[in-house]
């Protein structure tokens, strides 16, 4: 199950103490939790610059279901934290496309989260 992030503080630990990995018109930001029993919590930051409420839902919902079909092919996501920023470009991007950018890096951010020993 994917979790949320609500409060101001768990945003103020991703910006200041999160790994952050970018690639193309997506950028992920990363804290691992404190036990397994945490889980994945999600947050999303879509600008106005990438379309209007319709067009940022969508990709909203799109990169959601991009979590959630990871998990369901039991692809290794680091338990923790993420804040998911999209940048413009990423409206026009195929399903695939997300897909692809969003598993290359949570690949990214597990092979880091590998050689540090969390």
């Amino acid at each position: 199950m994917i979790g949320r992030l609500h409060y101001r503080r768990d945003f103020d630990n991703l910006r200041i103490n999160g790994k952050k990995v970018k690639r193309g018109f997506l950028s992920v930001a990363f804290n691992p939790g404190d036990d397994f029993s945490d889980g994945v919590r999600v947050a999303f930051a879509i600008g106005r610059s990438v379309g209007g409420a319709v067009v940022r839902n969508r990709v909203k919902r799109r990169l959601r279901e991009v979590f959630h079909q990871m998990i369901n092919k039991q692809i290794s996501i680091p338990s923790g934290d993420y804040l998911i920023r999209v940048f413009p470009g990423a409206e026009n991007k195929s399903f695939t496309c997300l897909t692809q950018t969003l598993e290359k890096i949570v690949e990214d951010l597990r092979k880091d989260i590998g050689s540090r020993g969390y």
